[in-house]
């Protein structure tokens, strides 16, 4: 029977705890401050990352960038799980079609495929939602299932799940440029509030909101819109620095989504903060 490994990036979010546990691989993504490129998560902690981000900000008057793993860091990653005895990976990370973290992972998987099999998945997200398709292929491989289930599985999730937050810092949007319909809520004559989903893959003003609050509110009703109906089955609070202030919101979201399981709340990481900026707050779902 093959031995099957899960690896993904430091966009999942997922809590250290969990991914150990789970058996999954996190491989860091790249914050860029200057000249200076530091491993997501390893060389800097979100907390650093809030800080050095405002004193950067001041200093320069510029943003941090990041920047996807090298298919060397995929080749070396590949091979460490080769020498370990695995005969299969799959590797799944952030939508293609705002990151060319896939790009690097497939380049490299051509390299290792005399030594292990490598099946890379584009999550078509982020965060959390990426982490839950991430839990499913575990829960399988757990079974005794094989890659192909495990990759079913993935699918399986990406097809009843979301992601969506709101934003308290539009200049990270303008900044990095990868979010659609910034320009709408910059250019709004009222400071509004945008609310951001992840569609088809890539990152969507879908809303917008007078308020903080009644941004939070529209999180929730896209959630709900997207279920249509079906319970949920997994959910976790996603945050730009905010931990308490998420975890308050995490018993509010919960019961207006019927939801009765334990939240995981989880800090976005300063990948992801980069282009989203401090103070984000969300929700990624799945459904039955």
């Amino acid at each position: 029977m093959s031995r099957i490994a899960l690896l993904t990036d430091t966009t999942a979010n997922m809590p250290r705890e969990l991914a150990a546990e789970l058996g999954i691989r996190q491989l860091p993504v790249y914050v860029i401050f200057g000249n200076e490129s530091l491993k997501d998560y390893e060389e800097i902690s979100p907390e650093e990352f809030y800080r050095r981000l405002v004193e950067y900000k001041q200093e320069t008057g510029n943003m941090p960038t990041t920047s996807q793993p090298s298919p060397a860091d995929f080749v070396a990653a590949y091979e460490a799980l080769a020498d370990e005895g695995y005969d299969e990976v799959i590797s799944v990370h952030v939508t293609a079609k705002a990151s060319g973290t896939c790009q690097s992972a497939q380049i490299a998987a051509e390299e290792v495929k005399d030594r292990i099999r490598v099946h890379v998945v584009d999550s078509a997200t982020t965060s959390m939602q990426m982490g839950f398709m991430l839990m499913a292929a575990a829960e399988v491989l757990k079974r005794g299932g094989t890659a192909e289930e495990a990759l079913a599985a993935i699918e399986d999730v990406k097809s009843r799940s979301a992601l969506f937050f709101t934003v308290t810092e539009l200049e990270h949007l303008a900044a990095s440029g990868r979010t659609q319909g910034t320009e709408k809520a910059s250019q709004s004559a009222l400071k509004v509030k945008p609310v951001v989903g992840l569609l088809d893959g890539v990152p969507k003003v879908v809303n917008t909101a007078r308020t903080y609050r009644a941004a939070l509110q529209e999180v929730i009703r896209q959630v709900k819109d997207a279920a249509q109906g079906a319970p949920i089955v997994n959910l976790a609070v996603v945050h730009g620095g905010i931990y308490e202030k998420a975890k308050a919101w995490a018993t509010e979201a919960a019961e207006a989504l019927g939801y009765t399981g334990e939240v995981i709340v989880t800090d976005f990481g300063p990948a992801l903060a980069v282009h989203f900026g401090p103070g984000l707050l969300g929700l990624a779902a799945e459904w039955e």
